[in-house]
């Protein structure tokens, strides 16, 4: 029974109390009567009170026990609970609530709900209040709490909005959530998302990429005519990887961008490009684009041009005006290379707003150079097989000729001066001759071997940091007489300003010389030939012109190839065998340079010009030399020397050389003669051949050797020798010789080496 029944029945007795009295004054009842039908009323009553009071009180039980249920609930509630004013200000907060916040329950209670919001949600969470006053429930709202001291992190409340009997808001409860799980979990499962569609979107391109490439390496196998092949890999490159494109093969080492293959999406475009290319070409020595990829071997990518560096490359305002018509938005260039040689560049540009190129682009790029590069050197090959029987017969018949003609005055001044006794005058001329064609021979020989290593690769350089101005100096030197004989001027501009290169001295002053002795040989009597040294950008450059016979168009592409001569005929005015600039050529890449040459036709002269790459400067490196040091020539102060050689003209040749010094020389045929004379005389230097009969120079020095390492002395040894191949040094060195000389050689070097051994100044 609750409170409302309780007072229903109170009201009830109380009307019967009254009815009764007034039923005593119409009826008469006795005094007992009445008495006893109040206190049944009464008892009736009261027992209906009891179980009133009991019903209440088990009411009360039940009530209490759901308000701590309530009460545990709101507590231990794994969700923040709070309940606020209108305003936001915080009235009570479930034990979740204070966990979350970072702040006690007592300290919590009265602190604005805003002080945990992160300030980027302030006016997010002053409007949500707003619309609370016109709502029962808001919607679920995020939100970046900040607890006290930690760190910032999403929660989301979801708000009941409490009214009083007029509908008036009263007080807010608000549920709050963790959600960062929930975000993370998002987060991973957008950046899956990602990564599922950039996956989709990589695999679409790499299957785009080899269908094109695949197209690509038919295309490329088709046809053994490389420029076709370019004409048809450019034109396939559109539209796939660009708007335009232009392929710059290195003909020969001609100077780029004289012919280059130009495909574009429109023949506007395309008619455009040539008339830039003609009008305004690309320096050689250009620090960007193709220029400075074919010189670096890397490729370039300019994801966005702009319109300032446009104008930064033009030369004029028309210029500028063509460049801008273009449109280019990106572009790429990339090098052709097969085995570190450059043959050429491709540049791929876009005019497409949209698209800008990036790696993905340029790896694509360098995949398609790659095989292409492959196509032209076996385009190449071909070609120079077709031409190897030819060129194989027209080189023997010139090597040939040029031994035979120098060998011709020799063998016939020789035999005139034993025929009969001459007066000293045409003495002295024969002798001349015979010196001036046997150093004619020795540099053929020298450019043969030369070429040899070239072929087999063995050719290796002493590299160390080199001033160029003493070695072009030198090369001056060397041509001086030549070009004073046929009166030519020999004019240099050195700037002595220009930096350090690594390289090979003796390798570099090859370079020049055959440059300079190109120029002075092709140079008519009274002609001019210049050498010019400066610095270019990162590189060093070095021209040889001349106001010679020139190069004609048709043999340009051709100029440094091995064996190659612009007239090879029987009637040619030139000898030679065609090996010195081929030499030049192969020297410069080695030091990591480029070299090419430019003539106006026949008659017109030509220019030679070199790059070798700076050194960038830094402290002095002690580098050692693997030379023999050679001093001033001296007497060998009667020292003992053995020489070996089985050849009997040579042999006394070297022992003459080294008595006219001062030498006591013993001179044997064998190794049987030079192990008995070495044990007999004691000499003090072994200078010794290494080819003989029955028993080589290698086993006579070893056999020494051997000897020594029980006495513990030492003799000085000298391999001379005309096996003169990289291999042979290397053999004789290692097998007890301290240097190795190769055939012919000066008198002077001979001595010179001789007294630096048994000074103890050998360098190896």
């Amino acid at each position: 029974m609750d409170v409302d029944d309780f007072s229903q029945q109170l009201e009830t007795l109380r009307s019967r109390v009254t009815r009764l009295l007034q039923s005593t004054e119409s009826q008469p009842h006795t005094q007992e009567e009445l008495t006893a039908e109040a206190f049944e009323e009464l008892q009736i009553t009261l027992e209906e009170l009891k179980i009133a009071s009991e019903e209440l009180q088990a009411t009360r039980i039940v009530v209490e026990k759901e308000r701590q249920r309530y009460q545990e609930l709101f507590d231990f509630a794994p969700d923040g609970y709070l309940v606020t004013d209108t305003f936001g200000t915080i009235l009570e907060a479930n034990r979740a609530a204070t966990i979350h916040l970072n702040v006690l329950q007592r300290f919590l209670v009265g602190k604005p709900l805003l002080t945990f919001i992160a300030q980027s949600d302030h006016q997010a969470f002053f409007n949500y209040l707003t619309q609370l006053q016109q709502l029962d429930r808001g919607g679920e709202w995020e939100v970046c709490l900040q607890p006290r001291e930690k760190i910032c992190f999403d929660v989301a409340f979801t708000v009941v909005t409490v009214r009083n009997e007029l509908g008036k808001p009263v007080a807010l409860r608000w549920l709050m959530r963790d959600i960062s799980q929930r975000k993370r979990l998002e987060l991973q499962r957008q950046q899956l998302f990602a990564d599922e569609q950039a996956a989709r979107i990589a695999a679409q391109a790499a299957e785009k990429r080899s269908n094109f490439l695949a197209e690509a390496s038919s295309v490329l196998v088709s046809s053994l005519d490389y420029r076709t092949t370019l004409r048809s890999v450019a034109q396939l490159a559109i539209p796939t990887l660009a708007d335009w494109c232009i392929v710059d093969v290195v003909e020969n080492n001609l100077a780029i961008f004289t012919n280059p293959v130009i495909a574009a999406s429109e023949p506007a475009k395309e008619a455009l490009i040539r008339e830039l290319q003609q009008r305004y070409p690309i320096s050689i020595d250009a620090d960007y684009g193709p220029a400075k990829v074919l010189r670096t071997g890397k490729p370039e990518l300019v994801t966005k041009i702009l319109e300032s560096s446009l104008q930064r490359k033009s030369s004029d305002k028309e210029h500028f005006s063509l460049l801008r018509q273009l449109r280019v938005k990106s572009q790429m260039v990339v090098p052709l290379l097969v085995r570190e040689r450059k043959l050429g560049t491709i540049l791929f540009a876009s005019a497409q707003p949209e698209r800008h190129y990036t790696t993905v682009d340029l790896e694509m790029a360098e995949e398609l150079a790659q095989r292409a590069a492959f196509a032209i050197e076996n385009a190449q090959l071909y070609l120079q097989a077709q031409e190897a029987n030819r060129i194989k017969e027209e080189f023997l018949a010139i090597v040939s000729h040029e031994l035979r003609t120098p060998l011709n005055s020799m063998l016939g001044w020789v035999q005139l001066i034993r025929t009969r006794k001459w007066d000293e005058a045409t003495t002295s001329k024969a002798l001349e001759t015979i010196e001036r064609n046997a150093k004619l021979q020795r540099k053929l020989i020298e450019d043969i071997l030369d070429i040899s290593r070239i072929v087999q690769g063995q050719i290796r350089l002493n590299i160390r940091k080199v001033d160029l101005v003493p070695i072009i100096q030198a090369a001056i030197e060397a041509v001086h007489p030549t070009s004073e004989i046929k009166n030519i001027q020999v004019e240099f501009h050195l700037d002595s300003s220009v930096g350090e290169v690594m390289g090979d001295t003796e390798r570099l002053q090859q370079v020049v010389w055959n440059l300079l002795s190109n120029a002075v040989k092709f140079t008519p009597n009274g002609g001019r030939v210049e050498v010019y040294l400066k610095q270019v950008n990162s590189n060093a450059q070095i021209t040889v012109s001349d106001t010679g016979k020139g190069i004609s168009a048709d043999f340009l592409p051709y100029i440094f190839e091995r064996f190659r001569q612009a007239d090879s005929t029987t009637t040619r005015a030139d000898n030679g065998l065609g090996l010195g600039l081929a030499i030049v050529h192969h020297l410069v890449e080695m030091h990591s340079g480029t070299v090419y040459v430019v003539s106006e036709g026949e008659g017109q002269g030509a220019i030679f010009t070199v790059f070798l790459p700076l050194v960038e400067p830094q402290p002095e490196l002690l580098i050692k030399e693997s030379e023999v040091k050679l001093d001033n020539l001296s007497v060998l102060n009667s020292l003992q020397i053995l020489v070996v050689d089985d050849n009997a003209d040579t042999r006394e040749l070297i022992a003459f050389i080294l008595e006219q010094s001062g030498a006591q020389v013993t001179a044997v045929s064998s190794v049987g003669e030079a192990l008995e004379a070495l044990g007999r005389l004691k000499p003090d230097v072994l200078v010794s051949d290494i080819g003989m009969p029955d028993e080589d120079g290698y086993s006579l020095i070893r056999k020494v050797r051997a000897q020594e390492a029980e006495q513990g002395e030492k003799i000085p040894a000298v391999a001379l020798t005309a096996f003169a191949r990289d291999e042979e040094h290397k053999l004789a060195l290692q097998a007890g010789f301290q240097v190795h000389l190769s055939k012919p050689i000066e008198p002077e070097e001979l001595v010179k080496v001789v007294e630096n051994l048994t000074k103890g100044s050998k360098q190896v």
